[in-house]
């Protein structure tokens, strides 16, 4: 699970002005890091799966997924937006904060479940929120929520 996430997918300081600009983000991150080969199908893969459900959830967060034959090894980002953008949530509030998974198609069943129930589960903890809202240390960020994703799984 070590390498789900690391101080390479992990964003702090993003200045995307809405939801487009945090998945062509994502995309184009997943990109530069050999996670996929084409930004722009999974980009379009992203949307797709908004146009189904919104990934908006709640006190700021987002799970935006794909799983998609666009990439190439699951993956978790955690991104960190400056400002609040628009999109559809449980509580009608902006997100800031978002975990997003890139899932190959191949191994989408079980691995795609275990990772947002994992997330889902974690971000009902105020103590988790906390911790990944306030933490300036990607390091340290990072092993918290692997800790976390396994103690779910």
């Amino acid at each position: 699970m070590n390498d789900l996430l690391n101080d390479n997918t992990v964003f702090l300081n993003v200045d995307e002005k809405d939801k487009d600009g945090i998945l062509k983000f994502i995309s184009t991150k997943a990109k530069e890091l050999d996670i996929t080969d084409d930004a722009d199908a999974l980009y379009h893969d992203f949307l797709e799966r908004e146009k189904e459900f919104s990934t908006g959830l709640q006190d700021g967060f987002a799970i935006p997924h794909a799983r998609t034959n666009n990439v190439k090894k699951v993956t978790v980002m955690y991104l960190r937006n400056k400002n609040s953008i628009e999109w559809q949530t449980l509580d009608d509030q902006p997100v800031k904060y978002i975990f997003a998974l890139l899932v190959p198609e191949k191994s989408a069943g079980d691995v795609h479940l275990k990772m947002i129930s994992a997330l889902a589960t974690a971000l009902l903890e105020d103590d988790f929120k906390e911790t990944v809202i306030s933490s300036n240390d990607k390091g340290e960020l990072t092993r918290f929520i692997l800790k976390i994703m396994k103690e779910e799984n």
